[in-house]
């Protein structure tokens, strides 16, 4: 395997020594794009980020005082253990939680988030269509989910749903009734409502 490859793989599924080194560059880099992201989020009660990485999303919003709580996953056992560290005041304050799962069964009751993030990492899951699937199933009936990324690596990664038109029909087709779009030159902003 190549050197692209290789981080490409683990933005993926960050492991090990590279992986941590990922999440941290990829927790910088990401930063203007998440509070653009966050930007468009209602304050509520519980809200969960998808893929939660390094743990910055989640930081932010527990920075930001407008959750009352915040859980996280993500697939990679080190993204978990380094969020975990980001997050440890709030984790031992109860106001956060992390843990390893997969998008692809969530593991929340129907109905319980009032609102889900996911930044820079929807090109990555296996399955799409049942990730969101999971995702409009644990969302509250007119939860929110934004999903925000970069454009280039939508193109880059997805053969389907590659464009903004194409992820409103995703969305749509994972059931979501009112749908905001918006994009400027660089990023995605997609906001689904339940």
């Amino acid at each position: 395997m190549g050197l692209f490859q290789t981080l490409i793989e683990q933005s993926r599924l960050p492991t090990g020594r590279l992986g941590r080194i990922m999440l941290r560059i990829m927790n910088n880099a990401h930063r203007s794009l998440t509070l653009w992201g966050l930007s468009k989020l209602q304050p509520c009660q519980n809200v969960l980020d998808v893929s939660c990485g390094g743990g910055n999303a989640i930081l932010l919003m527990a920075e930001s005082g407008k959750f009352e709580c915040i859980y996280g996953i993500d697939y990679s056992p080190d993204a978990v253990f380094l969020a975990n560290t980001k997050n440890q005041n709030h984790v031992e304050n109860g106001i956060v939680s992390i843990v390893q799962a997969t998008v692809l069964k969530l593991p929340y009751q129907n109905d319980f988030f009032d609102a889900i993030t996911t930044f820079q990492s929807h090109y990555h899951w296996p399955d799409i269509l049942l990730a969101m699937h999971e995702i409009y199933r644990v969302l509250k009936p007119e939860g929110q989910f934004v999903l925000v990324a970069e454009i280039y690596k939508i193109k880059y990664h997805m053969k389907e749903y590659n464009d903004i038109d194409k992820t409103r029909t995703l969305f749509e087709d994972s059931g979501f009734k009112s749908i905001d779009l918006l994009s400027n030159q660089k990023h995605n902003c997609i906001t689904g409502y339940k």
